[in-house]
């Protein structure tokens, strides 16, 4: 599946997070942090970060266009939220992992109050975490 990756886009709180774990970028391509803060870039061992702050759509693009036929992966409830909001999203990905946090953003609300019909594509289990994908339809598809 990593292979599969062509660029990511991360949340602000993600990376403030995640950055000094990780110790580089999340994947070994470009990742662009949606962030309201001006930030030079950051270049890492294996990529570069790229702040974004003109918004979640912009972000996407620039993350298709760097990952060419490859995919962007979206990291980050609050990204997630406004990604699947403005409707830039064509699959879910939920990894289920069996430890219960007690806090921190919850992935599905603000969506305006409607439902997302999702279709499942695939589902892998293991006693370590299940991950289940989902297809969403076009925009204008059968969302409410």
């Amino acid at each position: 599946m990593r292979s599969s990756v062509g660029a990511v886009v991360v949340g602000r709180r993600t990376f403030d997070v995640g950055v000094d774990i990780w110790q580089d970028v999340p994947y070994p391509v470009p990742t662009f942090v949606l962030t309201h803060r001006q930030h030079e870039d950051m270049v890492m061992p294996s990529a570069t970060f790229t702040f974004v702050t003109s918004g979640v759509v912009e972000a996407v693009a620039a993350a298709r266009a760097a990952a060419g036929e490859r995919k962007v992966f979206l990291m980050g409830g609050t990204a997630a939220q406004q990604a699947l909001a403005a409707g830039v999203v064509d699959e879910v990905q939920v990894n289920l992992v069996p430890v219960l946090l007690g806090s921190g953003v919850r992935m599905f609300d603000g969506l305006g109050g409607y439902p997302i019909e999702l279709v499942q594509a695939r589902s892998i289990g293991s006693v370590a975490a299940t991950h289940v994908r989902y297809l969403l339809p076009p925009r204008g598809g059968t969302q409410g």
